[in-house]
């Protein structure tokens, strides 16, 4: 039937229908313009006039204004400080060969790669030797405050020493109670459970502290107060440092994360992940790069936190675990492994640049396990530990492809702590029975004790930190030198640069 031949009632019904939708969205339009119409209102309340338009837009000029005052004032500063770097190198040069020199050393110098050459020079006074035992068990990680005159340890029996170099005493112990019975438990802010690592800030205000209980803890270095908890790694906190010149925190566990910390301000930055395997230790410089080793995921990495992208470098495919690392400078790190390797390694290279096998001797047919590895920051001078009980001095060649020992000095059990004091005139050890991984090894006749030992520069210099010497160009040429005492010198493999890859860079959009 034709569609015009509808009845009227049924058209009637269909027009009822369409009243009722439309009934409802009206009912809805309503609601919807109510809601509008407190808005409007909000909107009211809140409505900038013209007269304020105007003071913001004057306000925004001014600080236009400002920023360009500001940029000026940058370049006029940079200009100024370029002169007078200029006038203080004419004043003590005479030709413009000199003056170029001059200008690259202190170039080198501001971009992190600058190598001071102090091995040749380098004596430890063994006949001025200061060691304290305050651990009642194997001491675990020591740090120099930023003054070189305390020093600051901890150990496995959950305790924190303060120990000040000049008077041989110690001055502070944080530590947990033991709770006796019948007596309530004092209220205490000590870790719990074993501390593996301890940092000094650079502005020497603040101790970080981390272990067994998964939480750095923030301590006022003058009266070793507590501060505060910082809370958020899932695992054992093996590792802490402070970025030179800044209170960036940074901070390894065993829950395979990075974690930066601002201790100025108390709270988190940021969390990297990209190891396969919890992360044994952590190394940086000035320059936010810090490098990292995973211990049995056989990897180092470099987190360049800024760009929030990471290096991975994998070229010890055969070693059992990475253990330990040190930055030289800006763009080369050092690390330590389970077989007894050590291993220079460039930012631009998959593969290292040299590996020394066995670096320790040999244990059982193995290469004795690298257990502690230090580098006087921006030098070519290396510290490794094993347990043998001995403490080895290395020489960094120019060219990083080679590492040569010149001096070893006896400390008795496992060396599980290396750290050389800002000015590079001391350096501390902690040395103890037991490996800093566990009690199944343990070396009877050694003592659980904390050994610093000053350093003498033969060449008479008083500050290694500013008398430098330029890497590129204008560095003096270095005389390989012989072992003093210890094992006879092993075997070095270097790799080849036929044999280099270039470094994987993985992107931080792979987070886990």
């Amino acid at each position: 039937m034709p569609a015009f031949f509808v009845k009227a009632g049924k058209k009637s019904t269909g027009a009822a229908n369409r009243k009722r939708k439309n009934a409802g969205k009206s009912d809805k339009n309503d609601e919807t313009a109510a809601k509008l119409s407190r808005r409007q209102k909000l909107m009211a309340a809140t409505e900038i006039h013209s007269d304020d338009e105007d003071s913001l837009a004057g306000s925004a000029v001014g600080s236009e204004a400002g920023s360009d005052v500001e940029y000026e004032d940058a370049h006029e500063r940079n200009y100024r400080e370029a002169k007078n770097l200029l006038e203080k190198i004419q004043s003590t040069v005479s030709t413009q060969e000199e003056v170029a020199e001059k200008l690259r050393e202190d170039a080198a110098a501001r971009s992190g790669v600058q190598m001071k050459r102090v091995a040749d020079v380098v004596e430890l006074e063994d006949d001025l030797e200061i060691s304290y035992k305050a651990h009642r068990l194997t001491p675990l990680c020591v740090a120099f405050s930023p003054d070189a005159k305390y020093v600051i340890s901890c150990g496995k029996e959950s305790s924190i020493v303060k120990y000040n170099v000049e008077t041989k005493k110690v001055v502070g112990v944080v530590k947990r109670t033991k709770k006796r019975a019948g007596v309530p438990e004092e209220p205490t802010h000590a870790h719990y459970g074993v501390i593996f690592a301890v940092a000094v800030s650079p502005d020497q205000k603040f101790i970080a502290s981390g272990g067994f209980d998964q939480v750095v803890k923030i301590w006022n270095f003058d009266n070793l107060d507590h501060i505060k908890d910082l809370s958020g790694h899932r695992g054992h906190i093996y590792s802490l440092t402070f970025q030179l010149k800044t209170n960036n925190l940074f901070s390894a566990s065993q829950d395979r994360s990075v974690k930066m910390w601002d201790v100025d301000q108390l709270g988190l930055v940021d969390t990297m992940y990209g190891h396969q395997d919890g992360v044994q230790q952590i190394s940086i410089l000035s320059k936010q790069r810090v490098a990292t080793v995973g211990g049995r995921d056989r990897t180092a990495r470099l987190w360049k936190v800024e760009d929030e992208s990471q290096l991975m470098f994998t070229g010890l495919p055969n070693c059992v675990s990475l253990d330990c690392v040190s930055m030289i400078n800006e763009e080369h790190f050092a690390t330590g492994s389970a077989d007894g390797s050590i291993a220079i390694w460039s930012f631009w290279k998959k593969r290292p640049l040299t590996v020394r096998k066995q670096a320790h001797g040999v244990e059982n047919g193995n290469g004795r396990w690298i257990v502690a590895l230090a580098v006087l920051p921006y030098s070519d001078l290396l510290a490794s530990g094993s347990n043998e009980g001995e403490l080895k001095l290395w020489k960094i060649s120019e060219n990083f492809r080679s590492i040569t020992p010149f001096f070893s000095y006896t400390i008795p059990g496992f060396i599980n702590s290396i750290n050389f004091s800002p000015n590079g005139k001391s350096i501390v050890v902690g040395a103890g029975k037991e490996h800093k991984d566990g009690r199944w090894w343990v070396d009877r006749e050694a003592r659980n004790q904390v050994v610093i030992l000053p350093i003498r520069y033969t060449d008479g210099r008083d500050d290694v930190v500013d008398e430098t010497t330029s890497a590129p160009g204008g560095a003096r040429h270095v005389v390989d030198g012989g072992i003093e005492s210890g094992e006879s010198d092993n075997e070095v493999e270097e790799v080849g640069e036929e044999e280099e890859d270039e470094v994987v860079e993985d992107s931080e959009d792979e987070k886990e």
